[in-house]
């Protein structure tokens, strides 16, 4: 038994010895998270990851043209544009100079009431612009709405900002996307690509450059060759760069489509109007203010077939007109169409057209065309 004890004690000592040893090496070993690299970051503090608060249009005159052309539709959309994100600057992007004859004819009125309205209400800045005759392949260019693709990405490289077609309806207020970090934002539209009708960057941000340049080497005369699918191309890639470009889901800003039952569902009278009685000039219109719930708890406060706008930041309403579709119940875009919110392109757009009229801007029996 006795000499058992030196057995047993010089094994306790190597015990504590083996467990002090292991003890510092698990202190000292590097924390295993220092092998990681640093996750990219998206700095929405960083000033120059703001896209500013600039909206662009492109109206691009034919070489024959009796001046400006502007419709109802066109109108509601740089008005609500303006009410929704108070834009430091709206450019409007066109072939003809500031004090042409084109524009005096439209500001003065000579062009019908929205044309007059849309030079004068705002505080629109003209920037005349070189219309490219040819990509840079060599490529002519023959379509006046491709003219307009190149203008409007070189405009969104030299200036950043927030492009938007004449037929994109603002719905709300987009601060929250353009102060997020990231350098550039788009949305998908019904075939997955990224819709090239509203686009946001920063200054010679990278999808923007990435898109000026592939756009003059990929044109062929397709129809979205050069706009849709580079856009759509660049836009991806640039996912994997951290703050360079975020892609929304196809609801935030083309949730419709060109196609004939898409736009029945748009534009096509429901036979149900929540102002039954129509308008009369002077009559107080009706609220519409529906709150978070009221699908939810009061499902009867909006008809079965209205949709819902709610996760919808800008309406790109695609016309039937390019197909010449046409719509049951629908002819244009005209006040009294969405005052009387017998579509769901009058109840997407009613509380402008409400403000409008509340304040003297339209009248119910105003044309389409302003004359």
């Amino acid at each position: 038994m006795r000499h058992l004890i030196p057995v047993l004690h010089t094994r306790v000592i190597l015990s504590l010895m083996t467990l002090v040893t292991l003890s510092s090496l698990l202190y000292f070993l590097p924390d295993p998270r220092s092998f990681l690299p640093p996750l990219p970051t998206c700095d929405s503090s960083d000033p120059k990851n703001a896209i500013p608060n600039y909206v662009h249009y492109v109206y691009i005159l034919p070489e024959s043209h009796d001046g400006f052309d502007f419709r109802f539709s066109h109108f509601l959309s740089i008005y609500a544009a303006w009410y929704y994100w108070r834009p430091d600057t709206i450019y409007l992007h066109t072939n003809v100079r500031d004090h042409g004859e084109e524009v005096s004819q439209a500001r003065e009125g000579r062009a019908g009431k929205w044309s007059k309205m849309i030079f004068t209400l705002f505080d629109l800045r003209i920037r005349t612009v070189d219309v490219p005759s040819h990509a840079g392949n060599g490529v002519e260019i023959k379509n006046m709405e491709h003219k307009s693709d190149f203008v409007r990405v070189k405009a969104v490289y030299e200036l950043g900002g927030i492009y938007i077609d004449w037929d994109v309806h603002p719905l709300r207020d987009i601060k929250i996307l353009r102060q997020s970090g990231f350098r550039a934002v788009a949305g998908r539209q019904m075939d997955n690509q990224v819709n090239s009708g509203t686009f946001m960057s920063v200054r010679h941000g990278k999808m923007v450059k990435l898109w000026m340049n592939r756009m003059n080497i990929v044109y062929d005369g397709g129809w979205t060759t050069h706009s849709n699918e580079v856009i759509t191309s660049c836009g991806q890639q640039l996912v994997r760069e951290a703050g360079e470009m975020l892609i929304m889901e196809r609801d935030a800003f083309a949730p419709g489509s060109w196609t004939n039952k898409d736009t029945d569902a748009l534009f096509g009278f429901r036979g149900e109007s929540s102002n039954p009685a129509n308008v009369n000039e002077g009559d107080a219109l009706p609220a519409l203010d529906e709150t978070l719930s009221d699908r939810w708890d009061n499902p009867d406060k909006l008809p079965d077939w209205a949709h819902d706008w709610s996760h919808t930041y800008l309406l790109h309403a695609f016309s039937p007109d390019r197909w010449k579709h046409q719509v049951f119940g629908f002819e244009n875009i005209t006040p009294q169409y969405i005052l009387n919110q017998t579509s769901n392109f009058a109840l997407a757009t009613y509380p402008i057209a409400s403000h409008l009229y509340a304040n003297g801007l339209i009248r119910s029996e105003d044309t389409y065309t302003g004359r």
